[in-house]
């Protein structure tokens, strides 16, 4: 397949000034990565120099994976432009439960606009592929009318590149006493992402203070705002910004405690789950290929954060025992080779679904 790729993640580094976009842009990155890897032929627009075979109209899949106007604008120029031969896949990481208090403040105006926005965006393509059955709930929901189909596929990731190495653990200890005076023998809990108010500050704050002896420390690109500012201010919280290379936060903590109100996926637990690192998450739809006090602890409230931290902490075997469970079953759910084939598989699909629109429009 010859695959226009349309992605805007400088557009959204510049607004934001932060370093990464998470998970989003590693997907994007891994899908070319994948494809190209079979043979597929790739053109990441306004990056790469336009080849021939976009010159003479040869492109058989318009994929894109952002969502701002700059985005849309380009789906429908393109879509425009090589009509008669290329199918729409939009890769649907955002739904208006996941944005609204994240880029812009958690108001109803906001969701209504941002609605409309991600319907008439969608509604571009031929095929949709979303996550999780959560993040595809939300964007049924934002239909009138379905007019493409939706097919959940986790984003995945890159198994081989979080293998054990004994230096991770040292690095980002010596990172943290060098840098915040935490002692190497602490217990470390960690949470990993961008810090927007729906990714939980304030219970990341709220849980810190009923361990005043452990230390939490949240690793990603910091977005200020007074949430932080508040929580900061507690002695045993610490914002790194953005760090390096995550696989050394990730074996060098004790647990990973995510305290999100809302995810269409969460990359950061996948990625703890595969390097042994114990989870206490909340409870959320996205995070339902993990069970409690199987391969994970999920709370509801303080108190099961609370009971979860100090359970995994004491409990050596029942820690033991989730971590296993998590590792084993994020390989086979997740790994992004598994992945990478449902979507070469699902943009060979596509194709066929742009025919049978354009026969039954043609009829």
């Amino acid at each position: 397949m010859n695959i226009l790729f349309i992605e805007n993640f400088k557009l959204f580094k510049k607004l934001t000034r932060i370093k990464t976009i998470g998970g989003i842009e590693t997907n994007t990155n891994d899908i070319i990565h994948y494809l190209r890897q079979k043979g597929h032929k790739i053109w990441v627009l306004n990056k790469e120099v336009k080849p021939k075979w976009a010159e003479k109209g040869e492109v058989d899949i318009i994929a894109a994976s952002t969502f701002d106007p700059i985005t849309f604008f380009q789906i429908s120029k393109y879509k425009k432009k090589y009509k008669q031969r290329a199918a729409v896949v939009i890769h649907g990481h955002t739904t208006v439960e996941d944005l609204v208090g994240n880029f812009v403040p958690d108001k109803t105006i906001f969701n209504k606009i941002f609605k409309f926005w991600l319907k008439l965006l969608y509604g571009q393509a031929h095929l949709l592929i979303t996550p999780s059955e959560f993040s595809k709930e939300c964007l049924i929901n934002i239909q009138t009318s379905m007019t493409y189909p939706i097919h959940v596929v986790s984003n995945g990731i890159r198994i081989e590149e979080f293998k054990e190495n004994k230096k991770y653990r040292v690095n980002f200890r010596r990172f943290l006493f060098q840098q915040y005076d935490i002692p190497e023998e602490a217990v470390v809990i960690i949470n990993v992402g961008l810090s927007w108010k729906k990714k939980g500050v304030r219970t990341f704050g709220e849980i810190a203070e009923k361990f005043p002896e452990y230390y939490f420390v949240w690793v990603g690109p910091i977005n200020k705002n007074p949430e932080i500012d508040e929580v900061i201010k507690l002695d045993n919280v610490i914002f790194t910004g953005f760090y390096n290379d995550i696989r050394e936060a990730y074996y060098g903590a004790d647990l990973f405690l995510n305290t999100s109100w809302v995810e269409n996926q969460g990359i950061p637990l996948i990625e703890a789950a595969i390097c042994k690192l114990p989870v206490v998450a909340r409870d959320l739809s996205a995070f339902d290929w993990i069970v409690h006090e199987y391969s994970c602890y999920k709370a509801k409230n303080m108190a099961e954060f609370v009971d979860g931290i100090s359970k995994i902490v004491s409990n050596s075997n029942f820690r033991k025992k989730i971590v296993e469970n998590a590792c084993d079953d994020a390989m086979e759910l997740h790994d992004f080779d598994k992945i990478g084939e449902k979507i070469e598989k699902l943009y060979i699909k596509a194709i066929k679904v742009k025919k049978i629109w354009d026969h039954k429009r043609n009829k």
